[in-house]
């Protein structure tokens, strides 16, 4: 599987209600610092892109890494020959065939009926290469950015642009800088106005529209992005190839790290959607530093507004991706997470506190401070050791240090090391309260590798302080107040409130580091079974009350026939390998084969929910893979079941891949007979054996062992 065969609009076909995946079909490297994707209209929001709509406005530079969270220093690129009457968007937008255009990582080629305009755009790190040939007049572009911008011509050939748009950012004069480089001269540079066509050098003002024109009908345009400043975008322009080398230099930076994973089967819809996937994972979090002319790393602050060095990526939610995308790096792409740590600890220098939200900085969003199990798995898989103790003086200070608006580390943190849980007068404290026990249980994983005793004891003992929240009278994970009473008001079906994006339903089994004392607190294994199977055979009921509305994760819940099991959002994903632990470990092969083949498809409703910066992509891969990291931070994996016949997995640190097989590999076959790993049965993997193994075999059968 090559990238010319990935199509980027799979779950483009999204709403502000129904989220299909809420993706964007973005064109860049990976993990870039600029993508690029069509714009199909301003009216909608952050949802300006539908893969039904045949018209376009034209390619949008974008750094939208969620829809939720909005776009920052997004730019817009139209491509146009002739008079152009009006100088708005809709007027200026063009019907394209859906069926013919270009929609690849490497590359996003658009035909313009109105304007007859080929239009090419190849991705580099810090910009594009642009190619638009006009079939009948002179090209030009328009260009147009929301809120403050300015436009100053250079000289004949340079254009330099400076964007203050950002959806939320601490930075007040925050910016992006452009540089535009054109193969032709400029013959006109003007602002489009109605019935008003002004030339001049310079232009700046809010909203405005900007039209270059050539005395040519074949452009090439190089365009260089910086944070910093717009010498810096020199210095990033001035790297960039001619056009053919850059499309060359693209397509081979995509197929290197996705021929890290290869599908030896057939074409099928299933491959087809294991290579989207992964190329979802290789997306975020995206480059936010950048390199001197000397060949040093600097980065912008955003809280102090200053440059700085050392490296730094942005677009990322903890909350969503420490669950599987990191663990995925952890496996496939060590070489990029050793970076990511970096730039973790950056953040850390930077703002004193560890990341949770980050987009362009810090949001403070979603419960917890989630990056600790990125922290906790790195360390136990021996990936950056060397930063370890540095990180785990960050872990300590953000686990026990409040800000004052709770932009950083954790919401209530003195009250949670009082109590041992967040109290009911804090938004879904339950949610908080479990994301707090499990990063503790993190942090003392870290502790314990770097023989820190003391802090080792301390957070160990901390990270089962959840269990005082477990409802013997109700069976399930509940809101205490200040003086340990539970909420007095309960139903299991009520989402929010006490629980973030979920119900207690899925909430409760959010115990990774201590699905043993969970299964206990339930009472034992046949209770743990009793309630996986209820959860599974429930209706799809959902309560909104605490939300006042439904929100799109309980639509996108209602409409996934799985009972209560909402493998639509991040709670959930761990939920099938939960009967591991159970007495009927059979039922995790039978739920994962339906989940992989019913729920995704490779089409422009491609996922079930919100895709989330590569974390339910990788969830996907790992569940096609046939084994998953339950509790990142243990550097072991659940069996499951794989879905191809081979699969060979190269790991960039270790000589020899690993090869997966399935035997038996029928459809209608859903169950593991047994597993080997180089001719030994194993009931779970350990990272560093699978890291050194030939082979990993399934053999599948129609129907479960019998005990």
């Amino acid at each position: 599987m090559t990238v010319s065969t990935i199509d980027t609009r799979y779950g483009t076909y999204n709403s502000h209600s129904f989220s299909n995946g809420n993706t964007l079909p973005l064109t860049g490297v990976p993990f870039g610092m600029n993508y690029f994707t069509l714009q199909t209209t301003d009216t909608n929001g952050s949802w300006f892109f539908n893969p039904h709509e045949s018209t376009y406005q034209g390619i949008r530079l974008t750094h939208q890494p969620s829809p939720w969270l909005s776009d920052f220093s997004q730019f817009l690129i139209t491509p146009v020959t002739g008079t152009l009457q009006r100088d708005s968007l809709f007027h200026r937008q063009s019907s394209y065939q859906v069926d013919q255009a270009v929609f690849r990582p490497d590359q996003l080629s658009i035909f313009s009926n109105r304007f007859r305009t080929q239009t090419t755009l190849v991705p580099s790190m810090y910009g594009a290469n642009i190619h638009m040939t006009s079939q009948h007049l002179n090209s030009g572009f328009v260009f147009f950015a929301p809120d403050k911008s300015s436009y100053r011509q250079l000289d004949d050939y340079h254009i330099a642009v400076t964007l203050y748009n950002a959806s939320q950012t601490q930075m007040e004069n925050f910016a992006m800088y452009i540089v535009l480089q054109f193969n032709h001269p400029i013959t006109k540079f003007s602002q489009l106005v109605e019935d008003t066509h002004l030339s001049k050098a310079h232009f700046e003002g809010n909203n405005i529209h900007i039209r270059v024109d050539f005395d040519t009908q074949d452009v090439e345009v190089k365009l260089a992005t910086s944070f910093i400043s717009h010498a810096q975008a020199i210095v990033n322009l001035n790297h960039i190839n001619d056009f053919q080398t850059q499309q060359t230099l693209a397509t081979q930076t995509w197929n290197s790290l996705l021929q890290r994973i290869h599908v030896h089967d057939k074409e099928t819809d299933a491959k087809k959607m294991f290579y989207h996937c992964l190329y979802r994972c290789l997306l975020f979090p995206q480059t936010f530093y950048e390199i001197t002319e000397d060949k040093k790393e600097i980065h912008l602050d955003t809280k102090s507004g200053t440059v700085k060095p050392g490296k730094f990526f942005t677009n990322n939610g903890y909350w969503d991706t420490f669950r599987t995308t990191y663990p995925l790096f952890s496996l496939i792409y060590p070489d990029y997470y050793e970076q990511f740590l970096e730039g973790i600890l950056t953040h850390y220098h930077d703002t004193g506190f560890l990341p949770k939200w980050l987009s362009p900085d810090e949001r403070g969003i979603m419960p917890g401070t989630l990056v600790d199990g990125v922290l906790a798995d790195a360390c136990a898989k021996h990936i950056r050791p060397d930063l370890m103790p540095e990180l785990l003086q960050a872990m300590v200070h953000t686990s026990t240090t409040e800000y004052p608006n709770g932009l950083y580390g954790r919401h209530g943190s003195k009250t949670y090391q009082e109590l041992g849980y967040l109290p009911l007068d804090y938004n879904e404290s339950v949610s908080h309260s479990l994301d707090y026990a499990y990063s503790d249980w993190c942090i003392a994983q870290v502790a314990k590798s770097l023989h820190q005793t003391d802090i080792y004891q301390r957070y160990a003992t901390s990270s089962l302080s959840y269990r005082q929240l477990f409802d013997k009278e109700t069976g399930f994970i509940r809101a205490k107040n200040r003086n340990g009473q539970f909420r007095e008001t309960f139903s299991k079906y009520a989402w929010g409130k006490d629980y973030a994006e979920c119900s207690a339903i899925q909430a409760t089994l959010s115990v990774f580091h201590d699905i043993d004392g969970l299964r206990e607190l339930l009472g034992g294994a046949n209770e743990l079974t009793r309630y996986l199977v209820n959860l599974c055979q429930e209706k799809r009921l959902f309560e909104v009350q605490n939300y006042g509305y439904e929100i799109h994760e309980m639509s996108e819940f209602s409409q996934t026939p799985f009972g209560q099991l909402a493998i639509s959002n991040q709670p959930s994903f761990h939920i099938p390998y939960l009967f591991n632990w159970s007495t009927r470990k059979d039922y995790t092969t039978l739920l994962i084969k339906q989940l992989l083949t019913h729920t995704f498809s490779p089409d422009f409703k491609g996922y079930p929910g919100d895709e989330d910066n590569g974390s339910l992509s990788a969830w996907y891969i790992f569940s096609s893979l046939g084994f998953y990291p339950v509790c990142p931070g243990k550097a072991t994996y659940q069996l499951g079941i794989p879905q191809f016949d081979k699969v060979t997995l190269y790991f960039p640190h270790v000589k020899k891949p690993l090869v997966i097989k399935s035997e038996n590999n029928y459809e209608h076959y859903q169950f593991v007979q047994q597993t080997l790993l180089d001719n030994t049965v194993v009931h779970e993997l350990s990272h560093e054996e699978l890291l050194h193994a030939k082979e990993l075999t399934f053999t599948l059968s129609l129907l479960p062992n019998h005990n």
